[in-house]
């Protein structure tokens, strides 16, 4: 898989900053090593952190009602 090019079309991979949805803990990271990574993508209070920010993931909560 050509991760670079994945990462190029998808902001918020590109980005390169993931948030927890309980915390709001944020991290900065390699989008392409975390891909690629045997270890995966960051947790953070028992969850996979994501790739949306807070913003983005009210604007979906907004749509959703």
């Amino acid at each position: 898989m050509d991760f670079a090019k994945v990462i190029s079309e998808v902001p918020q991979l590109a980005r390169g900053q993931v948030w927890c949805r309980s915390c709001g803990s944020t991290l900065k990271l390699d989008s392409a090593e975390r891909m690629q990574s045997r270890g995966g993508w960051p947790k953070c209070c028992g969850h996979t952190m994501t790739i949306d920010s807070p913003e983005e993931q009210a604007a979906f909560a907004a749509r959703e009602r």
